[in-house]
């Protein structure tokens, strides 16, 4: 979910309230035609590699591999190594390799073509991507494919779980989820914790803009209308889940919550803000990190590994044997 702010563009885990929702790969795509009519000059080139490592300085949210991402830049510059580069689209693919190179972190890129017009903001809690289903065995089944605003997702988490609260076990597919807002997958998470206990499920910390030094925001269980704390959860994941997607099935898995099937995740946990280099290119530099209260880490890099390893396409034929207590050495494939 991207919301936009003249001259600078933000999306942020809770601070403008959104996560970015990643790209699905990290090289930018953009309209052949566009490309074509947007060529990059010398002084255009120059401006946007100054620009990167200003905010790669003074906002990144590591600040030593800040430095050393624009000092990498600045060097190149120097050295003319994009000197050929005039097609924008192929001058944002050379920059987030680059940069991811250097940091690796998923969620630093640079995108050609303004994203929020494929980006719809929801309206209404309809909008909020929930698909709820009653499968055999009285397994409930809950797809999501973002975490919307709160002010968006929170009522239709309600009604999803109200569907499903007299099912036997859930399971919760993460396979498609690209990311979104934290304070909701703080919410989906309440629905399986003690409703009698406020759990510390996540921390953002951020860097503080042109310093050393940090803030933290975190986020804690809260009171849902049902409640699903005392039956078994599965949440499917795969190489398509990302970021906020990631994060609910990390935090489950910490808190011995839910069972994670399927494939490793791709690793994206810092936050970060979309930033209007002009010339219709952008750039995302994470400005804050997520750190569990428990492991003190995240899934940054590594991804979410799954307690049971089941290919994509199997995850939830998997964890539906798992919950009718099937060994899955039985489960035709």
């Amino acid at each position: 979910m991207l919301h936009r702010r003249s001259p600078i563009i933000v999306a942020c885990f809770a601070t403008v309230s959104a996560l970015i929702a990643a790209a699905p790969a990290a090289r930018a795509e953009a309209v052949p035609d566009a490309a074509q009519s947007a060529r990059l000059d010398t002084a255009t080139v120059r401006k946007v590699i100054g620009d990167i490592a200003t905010e790669l300085r003074e906002g990144y949210v590591f600040p030593e591999k800040g430095v050393q991402a624009a000092d990498a830049l600045e060097k190149a510059l120097a050295a003319n190594a994009y000197a050929h580069t005039a097609d924008p689209a192929q001058f944002a693919r050379q920059l987030t390799e680059q940069l991811q190179a250097i940091t690796s972190d998923s969620h630093m890129r640079v995108i050609f073509g303004s994203p929020f017009s494929s980006q719809p903001a929801p309206a209404t809690q309809h909008d909020a991507g929930f698909e709820v289903k009653h499968l055999e065995g009285n397994i409930g089944y809950v797809h999501l494919a973002r975490f919307a605003p709160p002010e968006i997702f929170n009522a239709a988490a309600d009604d999803a779980m109200r569907a499903l609260a007299d099912t036997a076990a859930l399971i919760v597919d993460m396979r498609d989820n690209d990311g979104g807002h934290p304070g909701s997958v703080a919410y989906l998470a309440s629905f399986f914790l003690d409703p009698a206990e406020r759990v510390h499920i996540n921390d953002l910390v951020w860097r503080n803009r042109g310093t050393s030094t940090f803030r933290t925001e975190s986020f804690w269980s809260s009171p849902t209308p049902v409640s699903y704390a005392e039956k078994p959860v599965y949440v499917l994941v795969g190489p398509k889940t990302y970021s906020a997607g990631e994060e609910f099935a990390y935090d489950l898995q910490v808190l011995a919550r839910a069972t994670v099937v399927g494939e490793k995740t791709r690793g994206g946990a810092n936050p970060g803000g979309l930033n209007d280099l002009g010339s219709d290119l952008f750039v995302v530099v994470p400005t804050g990190r997520a750190e569990n209260p428990i492991t003190h880490s995240n899934w940054g890099g590594a991804g979410v590994r799954p307690d049971v390893q089941a290919t994509s396409e199997e995850a939830q034929q998997i964890a539906m044997a798992l919950a009718k207590g099937v060994p899955t050495t039985q489960v035709t494939r």
